[in-house]
């Protein structure tokens, strides 16, 4: 007589691996992304699965670069931990735990020790309020810790990890909700609140769908449902801002992001199109058509040499700096 075991599910496949930004490591020889519990690491050259890095027991919510080491990755989860990998061996190196379903997660060179992550501002992850606040990490030995340094940056953002950017080695972070774009100061310990001006605001077809800094200039481009981008400048003094309006997308702009050097400004939405804005010369713009599905969001490498898009069909394509694609990871479609 055989004894009958309870069946246990100890792995699962097929996750969506654009369900979060992906991220180039440093030398563009791999790109990591979230997929279900797990984060995936691929090789850029062969698109083959390299690593799964397994720990988190939910939704892995954000991937991002260690600052400080190259070779070092940190995870966020709904499972309220924070996790650093080294993803080349894919070894668990700490596990750091915040007690609160975590929905994205930031890092800027000059916070050492320190990132920052959106969370709810009560434990329930029905919650829809969120808050973004800076965790530092705490320097010791062990390989799981609490953290309870925790201080409130800013309240009621976007859960969206688009509609946050730092901006110009981390001396500001712009976080865009709604109709209005809020920019909080790291020295002053201020933010100002800057909204469009009111012939601009064409009903609700004007909300902030995201926003990406340039790396050297005080310049914040922000998406909109309209399929317009608009360049703010002038921010650092309240009364006088300004900002200038881009349009080529007909629908929602899904996604922003500067190149490392902030020669150029790339966009994406529904059209399937990656577009290259010049910056500084934004008449001037390189196309990528017929990318085969919306694009949901839009990575460089830290060198610049890749870039790559995500896809609402499960696909990451990655594509070389000449606006030429290179290759593509799909991942399993209904």
């Amino acid at each position: 007589m055989v004894e009958q075991a309870e069946i246990r599910v100890v792995h699962q496949g097929g996750s969506k691996i654009t369900f979060r930004e992906p991220v180039i490591s440093s030398d563009s020889r791999f790109l990591l992304c979230a997929s279900g519990h797990n984060v995936k690491v691929f090789s850029t050259a062969t698109e083959e699965c390299v690593q799964e890095l397994r720990g988190h027991t939910d939704l892995v919510t954000g991937v991002l670069l260690r600052p400080s080491n190259h070779l070092q990755v940190y995870s966020c989860s709904a499972d309220g931990t924070v996790r650093l990998w080294d993803f080349t061996d894919g070894i668990l190196i700490k596990t750091y735990v915040i007690g609160y379903p975590i929905c994205s997660i930031y890092a800027s060179a000059s916070h050492d020790g320190v990132v920052f992550i959106v969370m709810p501002t009560q434990r329930d992850k029905r919650s829809d309020v969120f808050q973004l606040v800076a965790v530092h990490l705490p320097q010791c030995a062990d390989q799981l810790v609490e953290t309870t340094d925790v201080s409130a940056v800013l309240g009621d953002v976007s859960s969206n990890p688009v509609a946050v950017a730092f901006g110009r080695s981390g001396e500001y972070l712009a976080s865009a909700k709604g109709l209005q774009l809020e920019i909080y100061f790291f020295k002053k310990q201020k933010s100002y609140r800057f909204f469009l001006k009111e012939d601009h605001k064409n009903g609700r077809r004007n909300t902030f769908t995201c926003v990406a800094c340039h790396p050297k200039h005080d310049c914040v481009a922000t998406g909109h449902e309209d399929g317009k981008i608009r360049l703010w400048r002038n921010f650092n003094h309240k009364k006088e801002y300004t900002y200038s309006t881009l349009h080529w997308h007909h629908s929602a702009v899904s996604s922003l992001c500067f190149t490392p050097e902030g020669t150029n400004l790339l966009s994406g939405g529904v059209e399937s199109v990656l577009v290259q804005w010049r910056y500084g010369q934004e008449s001037q713009r390189d196309f990528l058509p017929r990318l085969g599905a919306a694009i949901t969001n839009i990575a460089v490498s830290p060198d610049g040499a890749l870039f790559c898009t995500s896809h609402s069909d499960n696909k990451i394509t990655i594509i070389q700096s000449c606006v030429k694609v290179s290759s593509i990871i799909q991942g399993l479609v209904k």
